[in-house]
């Protein structure tokens, strides 16, 4: 699953989604939101694999630090950075240090990359729709539509609300 996770500080959401087998997360932190550390606190302690991304923004770039920091102090074990844009590449390359020095496990294998400074980003030409998308991983709209990738609103492959599986999914 990947959120932005705030509805899961409630335990007993959390707890119904672990039962139904939930066993990964991306959760997208927003550091300057109180509720989005309150949701991760509850969901650090779980059995549930838990990557955290942080982006790294001109806005929260002289906090990231701290950020950083206190998601060790978390426990957290994985973390996905990205950069709002090119500028931030220096911030990020010694945020990358900093997670190393802390013990977090930087990600770059997430299905949906959030950040034109990520290593998949500069290995893809610039506009292709990477290969994965639409087979491999799925990206689904707040209202339900489902797309190949993330940014391909062109490309509708149906909607979870209202279309079956076989509809959305065609091998």
């Amino acid at each position: 699953m990947l959120t932005d996770g705030l509805k899961l500080a409630n335990k007993d959401y959390l707890h119904d989604l672990l039962q139904t087998g939930l066993d990964h997360l991306l959760f997208i932190l927003q550091p300057e939101n109180p509720a989005s550390w309150q949701a991760l606190e509850t969901i650090i302690p779980e059995d549930l694999y838990t990557t955290v991304h942080l982006t790294v923004t001109p806005w929260n770039v002289k906090k990231a630090g701290e950020t950083l920091d206190k998601l060790a102090g978390l426990k957290v074990k994985s973390l996905s950075l990205g950069a709002s844009e090119p500028s931030l590449h220096e911030a990020l390359h010694e945020l990358h240090n900093q997670a190393a020095n802390l013990g977090l496990t930087l990600r770059w294998d997430m299905p949906v990359p959030y950040s034109a400074e990520n290593p998949v980003s500069h290995e893809t030409i610039e506009d292709e729709v990477p290969s994965g998308a639409g087979k491999a991983w799925l990206y689904v709209e707040p209202d339900g539509d489902v797309l190949p990738a993330q940014g391909e609103a062109d490309h509708i492959l149906g909607n979870f609300l209202r279309d079956p599986w076989e509809k959305i999914y065609v091998s």
